[in-house]
């Protein structure tokens, strides 16, 4: 059984962030932690003279940047999709 007082700590640019062990969401949290470390090492190690506040603010437009167009992919793919439902429907919805 998971202890659910287990706590686990990790920095990213100097903010703590804290996960508890056994927390329903504790999974997405440490993936997410995991993105963002790799996206704050990826842009230090390429532009080392920024300050911790601009690594913080591009890896957020980066994400959120990611995000937006996944949401934008997600409505094309359903409009798509519905189209293709409507037009396969459509022969089945003509009165004979």
């Amino acid at each position: 059984m998971t202890d659910l007082s287990q706590v686990s700590e990790i920095e990213i640019l100097g903010c703590r962030v804290k996960t508890r062990a056994g927390d329903s969401d504790n999974d997405i949290a440490e993936s997410v932690i995991r993105l963002v470390q790799k996206e704050v090492l990826e842009l230090q190690k390429a532009r080392p003279q920024l300050k911790s506040a601009d690594v913080a603010v591009l890896v957020a437009l980066k994400i959120a940047t990611e995000k937006v167009k996944m949401e934008q992919d997600f409505k094309s793919v359903i409009l798509k999709i519905e189209s293709s439902v409507e037009n396969a429907l459509s022969p089945m919805q003509s009165p004979s």
